[in-house]
């Protein structure tokens, strides 16, 4: 059996990203019958077929998706060893890869990180935001070298944790409904209101999900939404309860929305995790002796 080259690897990841050969052959400087035998070929080679044809374009098979997340691994490699390489022409010592959802990335990680690459000035600092199943994923394939995650640690794993925050759930209300001028509201209290919850997996869902079912509280209406500042906007516009991250709420302007305490209240760890059973680089092995110090 013949290697099997970068070049045809790329044909197959950018066909299924884009259904379209024609359209890979565009972004591949190629041309479409170039492709299209490239990854004829290429199904040749494997022994069965990557994708089915029809009138909308290419799609993935089962085989054909099992092959691309390995395929998806070998690339996040060669591009480490890309970004390695970048740096050593520029004489830096390396980067430290990291990745946390949206409002840990911008806010606790942020910050941590910050005080770390003001005392490295020459480590490269790579911060990536996503949800959180991606965030988990990246730490337990060695795409990052940490991440932070707001509660538990996942189970099974040898993962080391660390708490660098608190994060709180609030209400957030718009400035012109009922409820807007209590300091604090007891989950029961909104029974029958508008509700603007976050999709599922996310703990904010969970603990929302929860107090439902604890206290009876059932709302007249559920929307979902993927992020906490869309949920926050949405909530406003529409003048239903939305329930967020403390500084997510307070982020959009107080005239709009209020951050109202919830009772019972609603706290999580943020925890920095990463393996304990892979090799450290070195400037992560500087960033762990940096963050025992403090």
């Amino acid at each position: 059996m013949h290697p099997i080259d970068a070049r045809t690897l790329e044909i197959f990841r950018t066909i299924a990203e884009t259904g379209s050969a024609t359209r890979t052959a565009e972004l591949l400087n190629s041309t479409q019958p170039s492709i299209t035998r490239a990854i004829g070929a290429f199904e040749t080679h494997c022994g069965f077929k990557l994708f089915e044809r029809g009138r909308y374009g290419m799609t993935l098979t089962e085989a054909g998706s099992a092959l691309l997340e390995s395929v998806d691994r070998s690339f996040a490699g060669l591009n480490m060893v890309q970004e390695a390489i970048g740096r050593l022409r520029l004489g830096l010592p390396g980067t430290l890869r990291t990745v946390a959802v949206p409002v840990v990335a911008e806010g606790a990680l942020c910050d941590l990180l910050a005080e770390f690459a003001r005392a490295h000035p020459r480590v490269a600092i790579n911060i990536k935001s996503a949800h959180p199943q991606t965030v988990v994923n990246d730490i337990l394939t060695g795409e990052v070298d940490l991440g932070a995650i707001i509660g538990v640690p996942p189970q099974g794993f040898d993962l080391a944790a660390q708490v660098i925050g608190e994060r709180r759930m609030k209400i957030a209300v718009p400035a012109d409904h009922r409820l807007a001028n209590r300091d604090r509201i007891h989950f029961r209290e909104l029974h029958g209101e508008a509700f603007v919850m976050m999709v599922q997996p996310h703990n904010i869902r969970l603990a929302v999900e929860t107090m439902m079912n604890d206290f009876g509280v059932r709302p007249s209406i559920a929307h979902e939404v993927s992020t906490q500042r869309t949920l926050v906007e949405f909530a406003r516009r529409i003048g239903a309860i939305g329930f967020a991250d403390d500084e997510v709420i307070d982020s959009v302007s107080r005239r709009d929305v209020m951050a109202i305490e919830l009772d019972p209240p609603t706290r999580w760890n943020i925890n920095l995790i990463y393996r304990r059973d892979r090799k450290q680089s070195p400037v992560f092995e500087t960033f762990l002796g940096w963050l025992d110090a403090h």
